[in-house]
């Protein structure tokens, strides 16, 4: 009894670090942007009146609100599905016992290392009038001019870009998850008929990658939910609002109009939505984990 009671004590001892931490950064900061979204403040006052949910109203009153709803939906869906796709075909290739895998792998990766502040600025080098994206086009026959600078292509030139640099991550990530299949699977598959690739693929291998599938779309899902800087550098959230996404109206709605009740609603809504979406998936990777065993 006294040796269960130390080991208790000494299991509180250690694991109090990690709890003290998460509670101070993550769970305080949290419960304080939901107070704080119920209050009216301009980040340098010190009295917050407290206005209920009409920092709510007042947002979702803004003209410009649709838009950015918008702007995040198609940003969101036009990163995450291609860069997932593309990782994945890029692991199943690097997989394959072939004579340059070591290199597709290495290039495959390297647009992850590079910082997207140095992406973004070579992209908008890339994208602007004679660049290397407007002499291609222009074999084509086609000039667009600055990309950056046109609304019609802003957000498609900037997904495009975040999609490049986020596909190696996720190549990664699903090439750990092959590797963990047995190849006896794959045998025993061949013995019962599974001849072709494609069949493999669709009974054996995307099942047993549920879990895997699971972790890359989640943190997809919060990284382009969180996409900031690649926008700041390439755009400022223009041309016309035309690429200001849900985190970037956060940040200008604290940071220029010093309005941080809005900015601080701005946040819940997030929060609310991607704690939503996380929960649907793990409902979902869950039964499917649960088939595939």
């Amino acid at each position: 009894m006294v040796g269960q009671r130390r080991l208790r004590w000494w299991a509180a001892l250690f694991l109090a670090p990690a709890v003290i931490l998460t509670a101070v950064f993550f769970y305080y900061p949290m419960a304080y942007i939901l107070w704080l979204s119920m209050h009216h403040w301009n980040g340098l006052s010190p009295v917050k009146p407290f206005t209920g949910l009409a920092e709510f109203r007042h947002l979702f009153q803004q003209p410009i609100f649709g838009l950015v709803i918008r702007n995040t939906v198609i940003f969101v869906v036009g990163t995450v599905v291609p860069s997932i796709t593309i990782g994945l075909g890029l692991a199943l290739l690097a997989n394959r016992r072939l004579p340059f895998r070591s290199f597709l792998r290495g290039v495959s990766f390297a647009p992850y290392l590079v910082s997207f502040v140095s992406a973004g600025l070579a992209w908008v080098w890339m994208g602007s009038s004679g660049g290397l994206f407007d002499h291609l086009m222009g074999f084509l026959g086609f000039h667009p001019g600055n990309l950056v600078d046109n609304p019609s292509y802003a957000l498609p030139y900037v997904i495009a870009m975040y999609t490049w640099k986020m596909a190696g991550y996720n190549m990664v990530l699903y090439l750990a998850g092959l590797q963990t299949i047995p190849r006896e699977i794959y045998e025993a598959g061949a013995i019962d008929g599974l001849q072709d690739g494609w069949t493999q693929f669709r009974t054996i291998t995307w099942p047993l990658l549920a879990e895997s599938t699971f972790f890359v779309v989640i943190i997809n899902l919060i990284f382009s939910f969180r996409a900031f800087s690649a926008i700041y550098v390439m755009t400022n959230g223009g041309p016309v609002n035309s690429t200001t996404t849900l985190v970037y109206y956060i940040w200008n709605l604290a940071f220029v109009q010093n309005s941080w009740g809005q900015a601080a609603a701005a946040s819940a809504l997030l929060l609310i939505v991607v704690l939503a979406l996380t929960i649907g998936m793990v409902r979902y990777f869950t039964k499917e984990s649960f088939r595939a065993s």
